[in-house]
């Protein structure tokens, strides 16, 4: 029994003292993120899912970057028309339940991004198709402003998928 009770204090104890830890880097995040926020009213905030990024030609890691919630990066830029590359990437889950990471080739598109507004740069498991029929049924968050179709991404069970830009309302 004392054992017994004392593993379960270590384990209350190590809980309490990460989840301590976790909450404080997470509001910490969330101040950083505010401050961007605010700090780039007047310009276009792009959250960018991906690697190998690049703006206009330039590294991504030339412009003021942050790390967003979901690990992607977030960058301000002025607005205007801007050409974007990358190799960008998703997960989803598989038939067998496990995750599957899914990333293009290396892709390049231009995008016109409007000061003030947030905007999302991303790929889904799915075609434009169903991602129309989605959109239908369950609403959209923002507005789309490119859907770029692509097939049989890299590592994919999928025939199909599609990289979205979309503005948030």
């Amino acid at each position: 029994m004392n054992n017994t009770f004392l593993i379960v204090a270590v384990v209350v104890v190590v809980w309490a003292v990460l989840f301590a830890v976790m909450m404080t880097m997470n509001k910490k995040r969330q101040v950083k993120a505010n401050e961007f926020k605010n700090e780039n009213v007047n310009k276009a905030i792009v959250h960018l899912y991906g690697n190998n990024l690049k703006i206009d030609g330039n590294d991504i890691s030339q412009f003021n970057v942050i790390i967003g919630e979901n690990l992607e990066k977030v960058v301000a830029v002025e607005g205007g028309k801007h050409s974007i590359e990358g190799v960008f990437e998703t997960t989803t889950l598989g038939a067998t339940g496990k995750n599957i990471s899914i990333k293009t080739e290396k892709l390049q598109f231009e995008v016109e991004l409007q000061s003030g507004n947030s905007y999302v740069v991303g790929i889904y498991d799915y075609s434009p198709e169903d991602r129309e029929r989605y959109i239908k049924e369950y609403g959209n968050m923002g507005e789309d402003i490119l859907v770029m179709p692509l097939s049989l991404c890299k590592e994919s069970e999928h025939a199909s998928c599609c990289l979205v830009v979309s503005r948030n309302k």
